[in-house]
């Protein structure tokens, strides 16, 4: 597995552990309104992280993908770049 999978997955539980709180908090406690902004607040911002570390990890492909075809497109143009040894 690569490693912005294992990235995009941790976050994703990262995410689902905070909304899990969320839903503990409200079916089994009486939590007083500090307590209860707390735990939402938290939860969006897992929310937040997550989203952002997919676009991270989505961009992160689309680009690798994108770089290796202009990489071609370059050399069918302007051929193949010579290796400058010392």
């Amino acid at each position: 597995m690569k490693a912005r999978w294992i990235i995009l997955s941790l976050a994703g539980l990262v995410l689902v552990g905070a909304w899990a709180s969320v839903a503990i908090t409200y079916f089994f406690f009486d939590p007083t309104i500090v307590v209860w902004t707390g735990v939402v607040t938290v939860a969006a911002f897992a929310t937040e992280g997550f989203l952002w570390v997919a676009a991270g990890v989505f961009g992160w492909g689309f680009l690798a993908k994108r770089r290796a075809a202009l990489g071609r497109l370059r050399d069918r143009f302007f051929g193949k770049r010579q290796q400058i040894s010392e």
